[in-house]
């Protein structure tokens, strides 16, 4: 049996943050920074998940919410319940399923993870984390230049991060590359985002940007990237050419992998 072919619940994680249908947004989001995740399963009164509230969905409502005027706070959470937010229906796998399974959904749906079930109750999540971590244990040798999704979106690290968050919020995107001079510095997520709520619309992106970064030559191996990224809880990885950032490889690039969307090279290939 190939890796991929495996039962989810040989990477899912299991520990699992659920909120009920009348939750607070402000109770969401706390649950989301304090386990840094980027969802929850919503669950009705007998434990049945209904749907996801997700750090997209906050940011989407935050901006809706917030003044555009100059120096109001760039996000407010709406004083609303889960109920109200909750997306729906709930993307879903049972515990049989493979992580090409999972895969396939994510890269279909165009999300982050999916929850593992078991009589409609959430037992686990598979994310593209996890699966990052499954193509660095199959050892693929596909080079990152060919895997990875141009252009990059980036935002200078002298803009506001109104300017970012909007961003953000269009391209439904969890993150943005921050430069400098045309340079990777940085990035600019959702966490951050979301964080950054409070503060005045005009604060540039560069006090509050992530500076923690994997840059990569083109000729990297996946499973080497996918290694780096797991080992460093890193959700992208920048792909440079010389000092050109040329592309990323995100979570769902080797969702793609696993769900066979992707040719892949020989493992035995030369590596880097």
């Amino acid at each position: 049996m190939h890796l991929f072919d495996q039962p989810v619940t040989t990477y899912m994680t299991s520990d699992l943050e659920v909120v009920g249908l009348e939750a607070p947004l402000t109770d969401v989001l706390r649950r989301l920074d304090d386990r840094r995740i980027s969802s929850v399963p919503v669950v009705d009164d007998t434990g049945v998940i209904v749907g996801v509230v997700s750090r997209t969905d906050l940011l989407h409502a935050g901006r809706m919410q917030a003044p555009a005027r100059r120096g109001a706070p760039v996000l407010i959470v709406p004083d609303r319940r889960a109920s109200e937010l909750v997306t729906q229906p709930p993307q879903v796998v049972l515990g049989d399923a493979s992580l090409r399974d999972a895969a396939r959904l994510m890269v279909k749906r165009g999300i982050h993870r999916v929850y593992v079930t078991d009589h409609g109750a959430p037992i686990g999540v598979i994310s593209a984390l996890d699966l990052t971590r499954a193509v660095a244990d199959a050892r693929l040798a596909r080079p990152v230049s060919i895997m990875m999704t141009q252009p990059i979106v980036s935002v200078r690290a002298e803009q506001p991060i109104s300017v970012a968050i909007e961003k953000l919020d269009r391209t439904h995107l969890t993150g943005l590359v921050v430069v400098d001079e045309d340079w990777p510095i940085g990035v600019f997520t959702q966490i951050e985002a979301l964080q950054a709520r409070d503060l005045p619309r005009d604060t540039p992106v560069d006090d509050l940007l992530e500076p923690s970064i994997i840059c990569m030559p083109t000729t990297t191996r996946a499973h080497r990237a996918a290694a780096q990224a797991a080992r460093l809880d890193v959700r992208r990885v920048i792909v440079c050419d010389r000092r050109e950032a040329i592309g990323i490889v995100s979570g769902l690039d080797f969702a793609r992998l696993v769900a066979g969307d992707q040719p892949v090279l020989d493992a035995t290939a030369t590596t880097l």
